[in-house]
């Protein structure tokens, strides 16, 4: 083992680790269904192996068979149980005991005291047939070589003197977040690693060798197992960190927008890994990070930890440039840069309090001036903080395209795929190389439907839309519009001086298919929604106009149809509405009957809800009846609708001067009505009189005596004449409110009766009366003075020598009162 180890760096804390690289032996079947639960092959045909001690050669034969068997000496410990093939690549495998039931279907076992069978790839179906070796090696026996070190800094170098030996590192660490990292090799061979502790061969169940590494408490010896598993014997390296907290990485100098922080370092097969760290305090809630190859030909990663050793942002993807984007808040955190192919210089760089170094863009405004600006170096980034679901773009003039990301929700940052793209709040520009750019940052909104600087479309577009026109300058180089459609419309497009671009409802912008001044558009709307919008860039200053018909059956999810009830009338010309949808003016629209055209039916406009034409027919000549609107599509010739629902009636009795009431309409009146002036004549009238609105029982009649009770209410007489071969016609006279009657007359004037002397009681005799009163009313006077209101009067002794009088009031109801005075009668003593 002495000559196998002979340097380690790894992290100053501690823990215990198993690592693999490349490829982790977790012993997974190649059968898709696992290993079997019982020993597939026969036990007595497998061969007998021995365990091997850390760092030497396999005991076992390169040989055939499907399997190996094994004894398991001491108590419950941890275990090794490898297949290996003719190359000694790791094949997949399982172990069972004795009894013939699976132990573990992984390389690394705890078993307890017996014998066991090591069988290749149970789940295959049929027993292996290519030769193989086994290597069984107990993880906790003697000869694991203690160690320490310092982390990704420097790097643990060993040799392996035998193929498929099996090293062992003693871990003096802490117990913390653990990762393990391997220089580049080929997948599969590099060493096979793996962290244990007595009787838990597995600490880790995932690699721990990804960038998420692994948590390891250690209160009980702790190693990491290393096996070769490559074609040779040979060097190897292995680095293994702590990461977050009790690091000692190099710390990352701070920068911002602007004025990045960066360092250089030397990234190659020997030294493949390295870290930084940020201190608390030492960046904003989000940071950006770029790693720029500046020589050489290597590529590298970088990944980020945050306090507690969790990974919090990456990118597994190797490259020479690379740039990603953490929301950490201002708690301590490691960066980790590890060598992906070839050597190089690799400049790592920070930019941090990107929210307070957000500038605001030059315009925001659908078609506005763009925001100049540059990048000088990889590694810097310049902020600009945009409304919500903005188009982010490039001005035509801008002498080069740089990279646009946004912060996500998640904390994550998001690269533009393409320019222009849809972003919303802080927008990160950047490059690979410097760039000098005019970034366009239009405002557009969520709502399609009320976008913010849009012209929303109200009418169908189920045959297309527009003209739209305007006129572009040098500060007003675009314009858009909310269209409404279906989820899979395409419109055909005829563009002046502009590109048109579609703004999709699920967050996307795409450039319409063509060039000149014919394009096609294929606008999405969002699965739940009904519009999209579409984009014109200018091509130059002047005016624009755009006009798009539909590419398709129909858009804006419209189906043909004509519909309603109508009513005509026979031997006229009207003028009528048609309701429907998807209408046309060049629609084919007749009157039929049976399937057989009658007239044609006249498109004269379609009102752009396109739901209904404004048409004109001429129905001279034709006979009531039942009859239909038969449509035939202008988009489509072959699609035809029929709607049943018309009635072609008889022609109706025209009233050219209404009726009226003639006579006095007054209490106890006769009134006769004057039917009016009819074309043509009518043969006869029905009468029927209303008092208020109510008809009035058994007033059908032309004339009509009106009763008193109906003194004060609205008196009307409907009047329907009826000629054969026409329609009735009905119509109303003005309301006439009834009066009061003329007062009765006495014919016969009233007379004093009975003797009139004082301390006498006289009466009065009314007389008679036309018309008859219903009831009376009496005033007597003495000297012109009233002395009394009752039918008889009691004569005083002080009115001797007066003059006597009386005057009736007769009452007739609905009627005004009539008044008529006696003789005069000297009262005597």
């Amino acid at each position: 083992m002495s000559t196998m180890i002979r340097r380690m760096l790894t992290a100053a804390s501690t823990a215990l680790v198993v690592i693999t690289s490349g490829l982790v032996l977790t012993g997974a079947p190649a059968a898709a269904g696992g290993p079997p639960g019982t020993i597939p092959v026969d036990p007595a045909a497998c061969a007998v192996t021995a365990p091997i001690e850390f760092g030497a050669a396999p005991t076992d034969e390169l040989a055939g068979g499907a399997c190996r068997r094994f004894t398991v000496t001491g108590g419950y410990t941890s275990y090794l149980a490898r297949a290996a093939d003719a190359d000694n690549a790791t094949l997949p495998s399982a172990v069972y005991g004795y009894s013939g039931s699976m132990a573990c279907a992984q390389a690394f076992c705890n078993l307890s005291a017996g014998t066991y069978y090591l069988v290749v790839d149970p789940g295959a179906g049929q027993p292996y047939a290519e030769p193989f070796r086994a290597t069984v090696a107990g993880l906790f026996g003697a000869g694991c070589e203690p160690v320490t070190g310092q982390g990704f800094s420097d790097a643990y170098r060993g040799t392996f003197a035998h193929v498929g030996a099996v090293g062992c590192l003693e871990l003096p660490v802490a117990t913390g977040q653990y990762q393990v990292t391997l220089p580049p090799a080929a997948p599969g061979r590099q060493p096979l690693t793996q962290l244990v502790q007595e009787g838990d061969a597995f600490l880790c169940n995932a690699p721990v060798t990804t960038t998420a590494g692994c948590t390891v408490r250690i209160d009980r010896p702790t190693r990491l197992i290393v096996v070769n598993q490559g074609p040779a014997a040979g060097d190897y390296q292995v680095g293994l960190q702590r990461l977050g907290r009790g690091n000692t990485c190099a710390a990352l100098a701070p920068g911002k927008p602007g004025a990045p922080g960066s360092m250089t370092v030397p990234l190659s097969g020997a030294d493949f890994v390295t870290c930084f760290a940020v201190p608390a305090g030492g960046s904003g809630s989000e940071e950006v990070l770029t790693l720029d190859r500046v020589e050489g030909d290597g590529t590298a990663r970088l990944s980020v930890y945050d306090y507690d050793g969790i990974l919090r942002c990456a990118d597994e993807t190797a490259a020479a440039y690379q740039q990603i984007g953490c929301t950490l808040g201002d708690s301590s955190h490691m960066v980790v840069v590890r060598s992906a192919t070839g050597a190089g210089k690799f400049r790592i760089s920070q930019v941090t309090a990107i929210a307070a170094n957000c500038a605001a863009p030059a315009s925001t405004a659908f078609g506005g001036v763009p925001t100049a600006g540059s990048i000088a170096v990889p590694g810097d980034v310049r902020c600009y903080r945009v409304t919500d679901n903005s188009w982010i773009g490039t001005a035509p003039d801008s002498a080069s395209t740089p990279t646009v990301r946004r912060f996500g929700w998640d904390g994550g940052l998001y690269t533009c795929a393409t320019l222009p793209c849809l972003a919303s709040g802080e927008v990160i520009v950047s490059g690979a190389e410097p760039v000098d750019y005019r970034l366009d940052t239009w405002a557009v909104g969520y709502d399609y439907a009320e976008p913010v600087d849009c012209d929303v479309l109200t009418d169908s577009t189920a045959y297309g839309f527009g003209p739209i026109t305007g006129t572009f300058t040098a500060t007003d180089r675009a314009a858009c519009v909310s269209v409404p459609m279906g989820l899979e419309d395409d419109f055909r497009l005829t563009v002046e001086n502009a590109v048109p671009w579609v703004i999709n409802g699920q967050g996307t912008i795409a450039r319409c298919a063509g060039n000149g001044a014919t394009w096609t558009c294929s606008p999405r709307p969002a699965p739940s929604g009904d519009r999209a919008l579409i984009a014109f860039l200018a091509t130059g200053t002047g005016p624009f106009r755009a006009e798009a018909t539909c590419a398709d059956l129909f858009c804006d999810r419209a189906s043909f149809s004509v519909g309603g009830l109508y009513n005509l009338t026979a031997g006229s010309k009207a003028t009528v509405k048609i309701y429907g949808n998807a209408l046309h003016q060049q629609d084919t629209v007749t009157l039929t009957q049976y399937g057989r055209q009658i007239v044609p039916i006249v498109v004269r406009s379609v009102d752009p809800s396109r739901t209904f034409y404004t048409a004109e027919i001429d129905l001279t000549g034709v006979e009531p009846g039942s009859y239909e609107v038969t449509a035939t599509s202008y988009g489509r010739p072959e699609r035809t609708f029929v709607d049943d629902r018309v009635t072609v009636l008889e022609p109706q009795l025209a009233v050219t001067t209404g009726p009226t009431i003639s006579g006095p309409v007054v209490a106890d009146a006769k009134v006769t009505v004057k039917p009016g002036v009819w074309s043509p004549a009518v043969d006869y009238y029905s009468y029927y009189w209303y008092a208020n609105g109510e008809a009035i029982r058994g007033a059908r009649d032309a004339s009509f005596t009106i009763p008193a009770t109906l003194r004060g209410q609205r008196l009307t007489v409907t009047v329907i004449g009826h000629r054969l071969g026409y329609r009735d016609n009905t119509v109303t006279t003005a309301a006439y409110v009834v009066g009061y009657g003329p007062a009765a007359k006495a014919t016969t004037k009233p007379k004093i009766t009975g003797t009139v002397k004082v301390n006498r009681t006289v009466k009065v005799s009314v007389g008679v009366w036309s018309p008859r009163a219903s009831s009376y009313g009496y005033e007597w006077r003495v000297n012109g003075v009233l002395v009394a209101t009752s039918s008889s009067l009691k004569l005083k002794k002080s009115w001797a020598g007066k003059k006597l009088t009386v005057t009736v009031i007769a009452k007739r109801t609905g009627h005004y009162a009539g008044k008529a005075v006696s003789s005069t009668i000297k009262i005597k003593k």
